[in-house]
């Protein structure tokens, strides 16, 4: 009886322009940091832009806590069809900058109201029901990450076999 053979999947690097446009696509991220000495992971929405990663979040918490004592981080983002058939997975090394200056706030929060919701400006979207534009502002920071190393993989079948 002849025993089939079973062609292990191929990962290949993904280009530069592959790993920007997933990283511009893909619509939730995971942040690695320390927090009190031990590993953190958290699920963030992001945007992408100007190979820099971006993100709010609460001016204090976990997070801020983390990226405060070490800002050196890992970010990742990975997709994959349910048959196996397709898989990527971005990571990114870097260092965290948190932003607390309200100008300098304004665009990258622009951009992921334009992410992730309808096309409105800051101004319109901030209009909206009862807000406290002001108070908002000063509870929330954009938090960039620089990379240091970007690295892309992917794992593409078209034979089936697994």
């Amino acid at each position: 009886m002849k025993e089939s053979l079973i062609v292990p999947p191929a990962i290949k690097d993904m280009t530069e322009r592959e790993i920007d446009q997933f990283l511009t696509c893909a619509r939730v991220g995971r942040i690695g940091m320390i927090f009190e000495g031990k590993p953190h992971i958290v699920p963030v929405g992001y945007g992408y832009f100007e190979r820099k990663i971006f993100f709010h979040t609460c001016a204090e918490g976990m997070k801020m806590e983390s990226i405060r004592s070490n800002p050196s981080v890992c970010f990742q983002v990975d997709e994959s069809i349910s048959d196996a058939s397709l898989a990527k997975s971005v990571v990114i090394l870097g260092k965290a900058e948190i932003l607390r200056d309200k100008e300098a706030m304004l665009p990258y929060l622009q951009k992921l109201i334009d992410k992730y919701r309808v096309s409105a400006s800051f101004a319109q979207y901030m209009t909206g029901g009862n807000r406290n534009v002001k108070a908002e502002l000063e509870a929330v920071r954009i938090c960039v990450i620089t990379p240091e190393r970007i690295t892309g993989k992917k794992i593409i079948r078209t034979n089936g076999n697994f």
